[in-house]
């Protein structure tokens, strides 16, 4: 039995991970079409409980290598990922992690944790994508206030796979 399922994406078919891709040489704005399709595509899948930091390219492309990139366009899609997740009772985690990092912002940052309340959003995680010890819970109280700055009044943690809401 698992807690919860956190679903994400960190490469797309036939690429390496993002953590790995050097973007002078390939085309950000390509695997960035890519990744949300995947991400669409295994949002319609449905097989866990909330979507992982939903910008995770970004840490990478704009932090790392200082690539801005024009999100504005993939609003579409984005928008098709979050109906899927509110149509099925999913939720979103807002990674903390790129706070951290050179992004210097949360995975997803505030205009997309507002557009998923803006549909119908409710459940809302936040999470520190700890990968060292010294990370653990890093970021979280930023991360609570984007979630109560963008509308919410509760968090949610997952027990047997049931969100459990925490009020803000």
């Amino acid at each position: 039995d698992y807690e919860f399922i956190i679903g994400s994406c960190h490469m797309v078919r036939g690429q390496e991970d993002f953590y790995y891709i050097d973007y002078k040489k390939t085309d950000p704005n390509h695997l960035m079409k890519l990744y949300f399709e995947e991400l669409l595509e295994m949002a319609e899948w449905g097989k866990f409980d909330v979507l992982g930091h939903l910008t995770y390219p970004l840490r990478y492309i704009e932090g790392e290598f200082g690539i801005k990139t024009d999100m504005d366009k993939y609003t579409p899609i984005i928008e098709k990922i979050f109906s899927v997740l509110v149509k099925n009772g999913m939720g979103m985690e807002i990674n903390t992690s790129g706070l951290r990092q050179k992004i210097g912002k949360a995975l997803p940052d505030e205009k997309y944790v507002k557009m998923y309340k803006d549909m119908g959003g409710e459940i809302i995680t936040v999470g520190s994508d700890a990968h060292r010890t010294e990370d653990l819970g890093k970021g979280i109280a930023e991360g609570i206030r984007i979630a109560k700055n963008c509308g919410f009044d509760r968090i949610y943690y997952y027990s047997h796979r049931k969100p459990v809401p925490i009020n803000i």
